[in-house]
This record gives structure tokens, sequence and C-alpha cells, in this order.
């Protein structure tokens, strides 16, 4: 997947104890992970891997914090395309939540690039998300659902210890809306927020800084309808790895681990 957001696109910077310039303020906590085990009634007992490429795959409960990683692996018998690697927890009632927050912290990314690659410009990368599927166009095929993400990006070709940070719209199979919201460190603590304001038709997305409380924040605004309820309901916190297939003795290697916290929602109804 290439880079999908656009830098410095409609970005305000703004400074708040908590929260957001323009979003939502009735958010209410969902979990604080302040237990052992995760909650199977506030999270769908799905598996965190889907993928053949992955040896290392976590998704747990570490220190009061869920701890997400994943480590992928690049084919070595081809020069196309990249492998595919995630670690993922999914809420177990996503349809009615309009706005997800969580406390993150993106622990280790790295990232290899193979110049034999059919698409060396893309490189290996890995992000950590939140998502959801949040309403359908019209028609009530799941092909017509709308899809939001927040992401905090690292490519092979960007600095070390450097995430890019985006959000964009998937719709019929293509990217939408792209706006970049700068960067985030590795390690640095902030507050990542995705929400849905259906009466301004369009999506808010932001991060605020744990330690300035500087938020910066970006809009991304749709015309398609938005009355129908998504015919495949979803939303997710996440970390991927995108592992490029390179001919060679070796295989190439993707890899990132976040926590996420006190993560809170608000909901349609609500």
């Amino acid at each position: 997947m290439k880079r999908t957001f656009v830098r410095a696109l409609s970005i305000s910077t703004c400074v708040l104890a908590f929260g957001l310039c323009t979003q939502a303020q009735n958010l209410r906590l969902y979990d604080s992970f302040n237990q052992q085990f995760l909650n199977p009634n506030k999270w769908a007992t799905t598996s965190p891997c889907f993928t053949w490429t992955v040896l290392e795959c976590v998704r747990e409960i570490q220190d009061g914090r869920l701890r997400l990683a994943v480590r992928g692996y690049g084919a070595t018998n081809s020069n196309q395309g990249t492998q595919y690697g995630e670690s993922e927890l999914h809420f177990i009632n996503p349809a009615p939540i309009t706005a997800i927050s969580a406390q993150l912290v993106v622990r280790r990314t790295s990232a290899r690039s193979c110049a034999a690659n059919s698409n060396p410009d893309e490189g290996g990368h890995a992000h950590s998300l939140l998502a959801g599927t949040f309403f359908n166009s019209g028609s009530g095929s799941p092909d017509d659902d709308v899809q939001a993400f927040l992401i905090f990006d690292r490519f092979s070709s960007d600095l070390q210890g450097v995430t890019m940070v985006g959000a964009f719209l998937q719709w019929h199979g293509q990217f939408l809306g792209g706006v970049g919201l700068g960067t985030v460190n590795v390690g640095q603590a902030i507050t990542a927020q995705l929400s849905w304001d259906r009466k301004g038709h369009r999506f808010i997305a932001s991060w605020t800084d744990a330690a300035t409380g500087t938020t910066t924040q970006a809009t991304i605004p749709y015309t398609m309808s938005d009355t129908t309820l998504a015919a495949a309901p979803d939303k997710l916190l996440g970390v991927r790895a995108f592992t490029p297939n390179c001919i060679g003795p070796q295989m190439l290697v993707v890899d990132l681990e976040s926590t996420f916290d006190n993560v809170m929602i608000v909901k349609a109804d609500e």
C-alpha cells in the first residue's frame, strides 16, 4: 500500500488539557486494560493474526496496557509485491460507535526495502492505527461501506524513530481524502482520536501530545450518502506490517510494537 495521505493538508493545531479542538467531548471510558486478560464482553474473540508470513504476533495486556506487536517476513522467491502481517483487536459491538480515542505509544518500528522489487518506491513499512467501517453509501452491499483510518506509519525511506501521521477513507477499494498530521516519534506518548461527524458529513482525526497538550487535527469531508448503516460494521485498534518480497538468501523483516491504553468511545445513541 502506498502512502495514502497528503502531508500538511488541512491541519490545525491547538492546545487543550485533554481532547480535541472540535471533536465530540462526550467520550466515555471503554477499557483501561486493568485486568489480567482481555474482556470478551468488550472485544471480539477473533484471531489477531490472519496470515502465514508471521512468526511473532502479540496481543496481550502488559503492565496495564494493551500491547500489540507483529513481525512480518517477505518471500525470497519473488521480487514482486509484499507480505502482510497484523495484530488487531476489534470492538465486539462496533455499529453504534462513532468515535474512538486511545492513549498510544509506538514502542518500536523497523522497515526494509528491496531495490529489485517491482515497486521499490513503496518499500517496506509498518503502522499503528485506529480504524473502522462507519456507514454504507446506499446499496447495503459491503462494497459500498465507508471505512476511515488514522495511521502512524514508518516507511523504509523515512527517518529512524519517526512515524508519519495520516488519515484517509476507503470506499469501493479506493483511498480517498488523505490528510497529513505531521510526525510522532517512537516512544512519544500521545492520545489518538478518530471521529465520524455525521451532521457535518466529515471525519475528524487528531493526535494530542501528552507532554505539551498540543493537538494536531485534520478533517476529511465526504459527499457520499451516509444514511444507511454499514453492511459489515467494524472498529479496531491494530498494528500492521508490509514486508517486500525480495529474491535472495535471507528474508526481509518488518516489525512494529505499540501499546494502547484508556480506550474511550462515543456511541450514536448517547
